[in-house]
């Protein structure tokens, strides 16, 4: 049995840590004078340790408990090179048993289990194995060059890292600033990121774009309920901050040039928990946590040896830390934690710990823990079909289940419900269906949501695209955000109306949503429409006060520049207007612009 942690029953395990590493002769492997004891309502249980599993670097969960932890030793081995593939992964099963998963790897910082297929970013390239009880089979690569070889001084950091599903149907994965070049995804798609930034791809490997820019080194993305995307950045140039930041479409965060000190045109952080190392980030989405709980962010910092607890809250288009608690109230120096992720219940949360400093030594260390919430909780009864589907099951499940699982308190539960309507597009009974549900205001928001996201694929655009475009404009404010985002996505031109409508919108999620998808439709609308669109959005800018809706209107009017010539005279005139907000904005979208048409003027 694992051993647990607490004060009375510790000196116990730690006696058995010793004579373990003493028999099997690791190298500066040191005994545990102490072990990290949690705050009171939760308890510590450690899974496995070195040399069973070392160097752990991020970790995941598969539907039926099963615990998959990377390892990373060129991180800290000495002797271990960038080029060796040293990386594996090993597979912890409910029973005890142990099963290598793969190996031949590169250093492993994203995974991510989905209907019976792992997916593992082991720079330069994401592949996706099948799962067979434990043992990794028929790699394919689905992102190649997600990184330049050999890494830079032999250490894997400021690299694409892990990465999330969202109910959109997207991987959104966190780089670190040495940034992407020639990264492509199966569709023939390549994407150039200079620095870092948050990127998504479909789980096969299409649709690779830009989400957000100007961050240093994250490691992780943090996805609420409503699909907004959070990061734990470690800046330490300049002043030394962690930055946990709001993360929206076409956002630039300012580093490395632009964020010390803060400029007006970029974004910025809604909190600054000081000196550290970021590393993994989660949103607790699930119901296994109390209800004050749901929607808190954890960040594992290894600098500070610590996880904390980030209660937030929205704030205008953004949000804001409305509080915080470290769940470690003095943790041992060896404490180190690196990837987290929850258990498929969202009771407990797997913590990888390096055990060692950020320094190259020939040591065989690592542990893997299991934090657990033991106060009170109530978690909603799982469908019988959930585990079987989301391991990747055809066989089906009643379409009125599924439906109403699409409002399931357990946002795993409502993603595995999603994903299987959305499965076969052309089933014109599940599309009747969900439309249904998508248009009935008795349903919750929460499932009309995800209903509208499971419909983001269908075959039959008119019915669907017509109700999504009557929910933009209509008084539910969550609903009309989420179906400006539907729209944006689909890049639906008969959109920029209502888009334009609600940039007047009194929600400014509901603003934001409309500018950035005037920003998307720039390309795809002719030059006739460009001085319109234009000239809507400069007077919007004249008295938007929501910074994080400025910002995505200037980054419209400059995507309307760039698509169309024809935008570039309104926003030059711009730079005479006698009110400062249009004068700034104008000034702001016209920068690093190299424009032939802009130079006439």
């Amino acid at each position: 049995m694992p051993a647990r942690t607490t004060r009375q029953g510790w000196r116990r395990v730690e006696a058995s840590a010793v004579v373990a590493c003493l028999a099997v002769g690791l190298t500066t492997v040191a005994a545990w004078a102490a072990a990290p004891v949690p705050r009171d309502g939760w308890t510590l249980e450690l899974l496995v340790r070195a040399p069973e599993v070392s160097h752990p670097s991020v970790v995941t969960a598969a539907p039926d408990g099963r615990v998959f932890v990377a390892e990373d030793p060129m991180d800290i081995r000495e002797d271990v090179k960038a080029e060796a593939r040293a990386g594996r992964i090993v597979c912890l099963h409910p029973d005890g048993r142990r099963t290598v998963f793969a190996s031949d790897l590169h250093a492993v910082f994203g995974m991510q289990y989905l209907e019976g297929k792992l997916y593992v970013l082991h720079n330069p390239r994401l592949t996706v194995f099948t799962d067979d009880e434990g043992v990794g089979c028929n790699p394919r690569d689905i992102l190649r060059d997600t990184l330049p070889e050999p890494w830079a001084l032999g250490w894997n950091d400021h690299i694409p890292a892990n990465f999330k599903l969202a109910m959109d149907g997207y991987f959104y994965l966190a780089v670190g600033d040495k940034g992407l070049f020639g990264c492509t995804g199966t569709d023939g798609r390549r994407l150039d990121l200079r620095g870092g930034g948050v990127v998504r791809f479909r789980p096969d490997g299409t649709g690779l774009e830009v989400f957000s820019t100007g961050v240093r080194n994250i490691l992780d993305v943090a996805i609420n309920a409503e699909d907004e995307i959070f990061t734990y950045d470690n800046t330490d140039e300049h002043q030394w901050m962690g930055r946990l930041t709001h993360m929206v479409e076409g956002g630039f965060y300012g580093y490395p040039h632009d964020f010390i000190p803060r400029r007006p045109y970029t974004l910025w952080m809604m909190h600054d928990f000081g000196a550290g190392a970021a590393c993994g980030t989660v949103c607790a989405t699930d119901d296994g946590l109390p209800a004050t709980m749901a929607g808190n962010l954890f960040l594992s910092d290894f600098g500070k040896r610590q996880i904390t607890r980030v209660v937030i809250e929205r704030e205008g288009a953004t949000w804001r830390v409305a509080g915080s608690e470290d769940l470690f109230p003095d943790p041992p120096d060896d404490f180190r934690p690196v990837g987290i992720d929850w258990t498929p219940d969202g009771r407990s949360l797997l913590i990888c710990d390096w055990q060692h400093r950020d320094q190259k030594a020939n040591a065989t260390v690592g542990r893997v823990w299991k934090l657990t919430w033991t106060g009170a909780a109530s978690p909603a009864p799982r469908p019988e079909w959930w585990q079987r589907l989301a391991m990747g099951s055809t066989a089906g499940a009643p379409l009125a289940e599924m439906v109403d699982a699409l409002g399931h308190p357990a946002r795993s539960v409502r993603l595995t419900a999603l994903r299987q309507l959305a499965a076969d597009p052309a089933d014109t009974p599940v599309r009747s269906r969900l439309v249904e549900a998508l248009v009935d205001p008795a349903r919750t928001t929460l499932l009309r949501v995800h209903a509208l996201w499971a419909l983001s694929r269908t075959d039959d655009r008119g019915e669907v695209v017509a109700a999504v475009r009557a929910l933009a404009v209509g008084p539910d404010p969550t609903l009309a955000a989420q179906a400006l985002r539907w729209l944006s996505q689909q890049r639906d031109e008969k959109a920029r109306d209502p888009a334009l409508a609600q940039l007047a919108h009194a929600d400014p999620s509901v603003r934001l949503q409309a500018a950035v998808l005037l920003g998307r439709l720039a390309a795809a609308s002719g030059e006739p429409t460009a001085p319109a669109v234009a000239g809507l959005v400069i007077e919007r800018l004249a008295i938007e006060t929501d910074a994080t809706v400025r910002h995505a209107l200037v980054n419209t009017l400059r995507l309307w520049g760039l698509a169309s010539a024809a935008a570039w005279p309104a926003i030059v005139d711009g730079l005479g207007d006698d009110r400062e907000p249009v004068k700034v904005a104008c000034r702001f979208a016209l920068r690093e612009v190299w424009a032939e048409p802009v130079l006439p003027l």
